[in-house]
């Protein structure tokens, strides 16, 4: 498992917040550069379980679908 400058790991979502607005990071596309990489949280998208649980995706739209994404709103350091 690889670490982002931050010392949490790349394959892991990280939330943050900035200016009221909420982000999350996307763990492939984090991989892929080194670094986390957030994107708006509404970016993501929910998904219902099984069980019947709402959660947010885990990764951005174009890494589900194999695209390239669309850029990034932060990136650590």
């Amino acid at each position: 498992m690889t670490n982002c400058s931050c010392d949490h790991p790349l394959n892991e979502a990280q939330h943050m917040e900035s200016n009221g607005q909420r982000f999350k990071s996307c763990p492939a596309c984090s991989e892929r550069a080194g670094r986390h990489v957030f994107y708006a949280f509404d970016h993501f998208g929910m998904r219902t379980m099984p069980d019947g649980q709402v959660i947010v995706q885990s990764w951005c739209p174009a890494c589900r679908s194999k695209s390239s994404p669309d850029q990034a709103a932060y990136r650590c350091r």
